[in-house]
């Protein structure tokens, strides 16, 4: 789905990937890396966001990608919640049904989204990218808004995604319940199969190096 060819970025200066060379194929994709490690990025130069210094970047012409920003910025603060996830594909009725998945009921959907709080802005951000219908999903800490209980009814509705998930969160529960196959890991690209215990000793490993 994806090919990174020797692909080198600075961020502020300094080296955030360093010759990073991968081939993605299908799966849900924890990306994993220390602070500084280019998880952002990446992420970034798959969207086209940013340029890569040096190497090239090959995406499947049958892959449509979807992006979660952390910064929110995909959303239009001057339109309501219904008209945010508006798609020609779906009646304003069936937009509504999906809106209740993310809890947004009756008249919330009409609400502002400048008026909303982040965690709610969240919320119609990752709606909003499970009905553009992409085969992969690019999500950039998804939950950083997100109470536990809200965080547990979203990923609901994530796990039943049958294409490809690459997701930077610092939320192994989250991590886990969407049903991750694979981690991949930076700063060396390299990929292995989804071990619990792999996972938890890396999230330690960071929360160690936090205190």
């Amino acid at each position: 789905m994806l090919v990174l060819e020797k692909i080198t970025k600075s961020y502020k200066g300094k080296k955030a990937l360093q010759e990073v060379a991968l081939e993605l194929p299908w799966g849900i994709y924890g990306l994993l890396g220390p602070n500084g490690a280019g998880k952002s990025t990446l992420l970034k130069l798959i969207m086209g966001l940013h340029r890569p210094e040096r190497g090239e970047i090959q995406v499947n012409p049958k892959t449509d990608i979807a992006y979660y920003a952390q910064e929110l910025e995909q959303l239009d603060l001057d339109k309501t919640v219904l008209e945010n996830v508006a798609h020609p594909d779906f009646t304003d009725q069936q937009l509504r049904a999906v809106l209740g998945n993310f809890l947004f009921y009756d008249m919330d959907v009409f609400k502002q989204v400048s008026v909303l709080s982040p965690g709610e802005r969240a919320r119609v951000a990752l709606c909003r990218m499970l009905l553009k219908r992409a085969n992969m999903l690019i999500l950039d800490e998804p939950t950083n808004h997100l109470d536990r209980d809200t965080q547990a009814i979203i990923g609901d509705n994530f796990r039943d995604f049958d294409g490809t998930i690459i997701m930077v969160s610092h939320n192994p529960e989250f991590v886990e319940q969407i049903g991750i196959t694979r981690m991949l890991t930076l700063p060396t690209g390299g990929i292995t199969d989804y071990s619990h215990d792999a996972l938890e000793h890396f999230y330690q490993i960071n929360t160690d190096d936090k205190k």
